[in-house]
């Protein structure tokens, strides 16, 4: 295979016997390194070379203008908006939302040559057009937008004199720039001999300049392209050089130098379908491997990921028989562990309000690797603990001092991450830094070098921050640096070192511009990504930059058809992959690049085309269970002597799998902070506030008026019972004063109903929270079993004894209502009617009364009255008595048994 930057360089030897008056101008800086290789294996003695440059260092060479790095010309930018005669202005956090697309404009209508009054004129005429019509009176939203935009022109000729004076400049004045000091460059008395160098899409600033070196004989420009692609109208491959060949006059008298024949010579193309971008990472880490396997020399192999994000996983899914690889593109900050933790910390110090922070973005911050080793350097668990308290007070909003209480003797890290006073942005930078000297330290431990690496260049970048901190005192706010912080992040990359000619090449689309591979992998070939599709970040509109000769996505998306009809041109072995997954937000459709490569019949014989999909072995689903051994026996005898509810029982009927992992080995559910309350916590709100209510009733047969004296009370009492779970949360607004107010509500229809019923029968309440507990000895059990329960209300209704559990959820009469006792203990939806049996079991076993009724009180349905306990014995019959309990006690037995049975493990019902 020949390379084209090696066929340059022959082709360059044969009629040039010199190379010190020689300038290569190449696209890229990595283009640089691999034509000085290729010359210094063409010669046998040492030489004074020829210059290599990059277009850009060229273009800069000859402008004479120092370039501004993005944020520095956003500044000059704000200073000049500043400065304008527009009445209203946004301030520095606004501005910059929009103040890089405007630059983004200025250096394309520079780039491009067009003259900016006149474009700026039509545009205003447009937006005016536009708006004209609409609304005879327009809102002074719209006035304002067409008196910005009018203003474009003056904003751009302000920053052009402002940086002018201080020569100073953006890339498009560079190239304006250049192309008026070329005529000087041109007529300097030492000749020197221009070598254009695999240039596809030129602006027309690039387009005038080298057309200018060529009239003039002082350059040769070679074209890296095949002529298949050439040669058909239509392909997009090929459509930038047709256009300079209509366009160039050189180029209508001479034939354009460096074209190939290779496309159509053999070669592999393999294109498979992969559903999501780790399965791509995974299914490029097999393919690699197998081709090391194969290949005997270490030859360069070229891996381009036209979706940059997928970096991270490739790189951790290199197989380890790939001897070396060398990363072109560079990991951007973005992607790091560092970036995640400084967004956090900022979002974390810009939301704090007046009362505190919330505290899901508490808990975000806590819970980040950065954090917890910024915490922990004394090995106390500071982070965790910190979690483990928010969630279990049920802090909602948190304040530097809840945290200082919880650790009083916590490292010098606490007070200064939980700082009191709200933070400016120099502190900000100041405790940023003081972080990253301590998590290096912890880093330092575990050889990261990737995140030392990261940490370093947030650093620099806060040292950069802080430089334009005391220039521009507007900066001050934390607020105002939020779009800039993004910016300075997503301008930076981690670089590699590596051998930019041997193993694997790792590189985005347009750094394999002009270089050449004999294998090839190109991922994420999807539309959307290659090409990027009909992305619009300007000021001006599609058909102004149709009007004025502006490049349009269409026209990107030629410069993207030649990237990769390039790659592919010379290569042997090429794999494609794309993504599959139609929910993704860009993928599940194929780029239109492999839709065209596989319904050209002249490619077509080299071509395979699959979908890989993952190979899932078809299996019997196991029930879950778990087999009683000795000691789990052991752990259940404990449980026995501690003492079984009737809930845990209720458990156990319903699925035993779910009594052995909450009753036996007591896994909860995560507990979470409650920033609007949970059920549970609602109804044990409502138990807790009757407890207290009720307790000066206990004893006494209760009338109406007794009733009537608690209304009072039951606001304080509920406020109270809400300080017990929500601490500082603030229930006089939000959808907590709703919940506040549905548990006042449901007390309130409670007394009620209870004033109606002790108006109309004879009530006495008994006892509240009864705590009872009884002991089973079971024939085939050689220790006691305890069954311990708590009962909500015990009373005598027209002398009749009645225990009353509360529940807040939706019960209905049949829960509580059963055919015969067998099925309290066979029937999972009886749970209730289980628990009920089981008080009164107890009840009867502590105080021998010989009959009782148990039912359940519904809040929420209070008018339904007491649903009381029945079994269908010729009639319903709600009464309890011995006979039933001696009976129940049996069928009690039957399930403790069965747990306690070795050979019956705790299976998962619900499968």
């Amino acid at each position: 295979m020949q390379h084209f930057l090696k066929q340059v360089v022959d082709t360059t030897f044969q009629y040039h016997q010199e190379f010190k008056n020689l300038v290569f101008i190449v696209p890229s800086i990595r283009a640089s390194s691999y034509l000085r290789k290729y010359i210094s294996e063409q010669l046998e003695q040492p030489i004074l070379g020829p210059r290599i440059l990059s277009i850009e260092e060229f273009i800069t060479e000859l402008s004479q203008l120092k370039p501004l790095s993005k944020p520095q010309l956003l500044f000059k930018l704000f200073e000049v908006y500043q400065k304008s005669d527009l009445k209203e202005k946004d301030d520095f956090q606004d501005f910059n939302k929009w103040a890089y697309t405007l630059l983004s404009d200025f250096d394309e209508i520079d780039r491009h040559l067009i003259e900016p009054k006149k474009i700026f004129d039509y545009l205003a005429a447009v937006k005016k057009l536009k708006e004209w019509g609409v609304d005879k009176n327009p809102t002074a939203l719209i006035s304002d937008y067409l008196k910005f935009i009018a203003n474009l022109y003056n904003l751009y000729l302000e920053l052009q004199t402002d940086l002018s004076l201080k020569n100073e400049s953006y890339q498009g004045m560079r190239y304006k720039c250049a192309l008026d000091h070329l005529e000087s460059y041109i007529e300097r008395p030492q000749k020197v001999k221009h070598i254009f160098v695999g240039f596809n899409a030129l602006n027309t600033a690039e387009s005038r300049l080298i057309q200018i070196f060529l009239k003039n004989g002082t350059a040769e420009i070679y074209w890296d392209l095949d002529e298949y692609f050439l040669n058909d109208p239509l392909h997009e491959a090929g459509y930038y050089l047709r256009q300079h060949i209509k366009n160039w006059p050189f180029l209508q008298k001479n034939r354009p130098q460096g074209l190939s024949q290779n496309f159509l010579t053999s070669k592999t193309i393999e294109i498979t379908g992969i559903p999501k971008n780790t399965s791509q990472a995974k299914y490029i880490s097999t393919l690699l491997h197998q081709i090391y396997s194969q290949q005997k020399a270490e030859k360069p192999i070229a891996l381009v990921l036209a979706d940059e994000s997928l970096l991270p996983a490739v790189i951790n899914s290199i197989p380890q028989n790939v001897p070396s690889y060398n990363i072109t593109m560079g990991l951007p900050l973005t992607q790091t562990l560092s970036a995640s933790f400084f967004e956090l910390l900022y979002a974390f110090y810009t939301t704090k309000t007046e009362t505190g922070w919330y505290y899901a973005n508490v808990l975000k911050l806590l819970t980040h690797s950065f954090t917890i080793k910024l915490l922990d350097q004394d090995h106390r668990g500071s982070a965790q603990k910190l979690v483990t308290e928010i969630r279990e007070k049920n802090l909602a909003i948190i304040e530097s001092d809840d945290i200082l209480n919880i650790l009083p003797f916590a490292n010098e890290i606490v007070p200064l991450l939980f700082a009191k006073e709200p933070i400016d942005t120099k502190d900000f930078i100041l405790t940023s830094k003081r972080f990253i000297i301590n998590i290096k330290n912890e880093l330092n431990k575990e050889n990261s070098g990737i995140e030392m690496e990261a940490l370093n260049t947030y650093y620099q970048l806060f040292e950069t921050l802080s430089q334009y901190l005391d220039k521009h005192q507007f900066l001050k706010e934390l607020s105002s640096i939020k779009y800039l912080l993004k910016e300075l992040v997503a301008l930076e990359t981690l670089n590699f070192k590596g051998d930019p000619f041997k193993g694997l090449q790792i590189m985005g689309m347009l750094e394999s511009r002009v270089l050449d591979f004999e294998t090839v992998i190109i991922t994420s070939v999807n539309e959307g990504i290659l090409p990027a599709g009909k992305s619009h970040n300007s000021f001006i509109p599609y058909d102004v930059k149709k009007e004025f000769g502006m490049p349009t996505f269409k026209d990107k998306d030629a410069v993207y058809t030649y990237h990769f009809y390039r790659l592919l041109q010379r290569a042997k072995n090429i794999f494609i992959t794309y993504n599959t997954e139609v929910d993704a937000l860009e993928g599940g459709e194929k780029s239109r690049f492999i839709s065209q490569l596989l319904t050209d019949e002249n490619m077509a014989q080299f071509i395979k085309h699959k979908i890989a999909t993952p190979q899932i072995p078809i299996s019997v689903k196991q029930q879950k269970q778990i087999e009683k051994t000795p000691s789990l026996l052991k752990d259940l005898k404990d449980k026995a002597q501690k003492g079984f509810s009737p809930t845990s029982l209720s458990n156990y009927i319903k699925n035993p799998y779910d009594f052995y992992k909450k009753n036996i080995l007591n896994i909860e559910e995560s507990q979470r902070v409650e920033e609007t309350m949970a059920y549970n916590t609602f109804g044990t709100i409502i138990h807790d506030t009757l407890e207290v209510l009720y307790a000066p009733l206990v004893g006494k047969i209760v009338t109406p008026k007794m009733f009537e004296a608690l209304r009072d009370s039951v606001d304080i009492i509920v406020r109270n019972q809400f300080a017990k779970t929500y601490s500082n949360t603030d229930i006089t607004k939000g959808q907590n004063l709703i919940v506040f107010r549905v548990i006042i509500k449901y007390i309130q229809n409670l007394l009620d109903f209870e004033i109606q019923q002790a108006a109309n029968h004879t009530l006495k309440i008994i006892g509240l929270e009864q705590k009872l507990q009884m002991q089973l000895n079971i024939e085939g059990l050689d220790f006691p079993i305890n069954i311990k329960g708590k009962l909500d209300r015990i009373d005598e209704y027209d002398g009749q004894l009645r225990i009353i559990d509360y529940k807040t959820g939706n019960v209905q009469s049949s829960d509580v209502s059963i055919a015969d006792l067998q099925e309290v203990v066979h029937n999972d939806k009886k749970a209730k009617a289980f628990q009920l049996l089981c008080y009164a079991l107890m009840y009867q076993d502590h105080f021998k009364v010989s009959n009782i009724q148990a039912g359940i009180l519904p809040i929420k349905k209070i008018s339904s009255g007491a649903l009381l306990f029945s079994i269908k014995q010729g009639e319903n019959s709600n009464s309890i008595d011995g006979e039933m309990l001696t009976r129940f006690r049996k069928e009690l037995a039957h399930v403790i048994l069965e747990i306690f049975d070795p050979s019956i493990p705790f299976l998962d019902r619900q499968e």
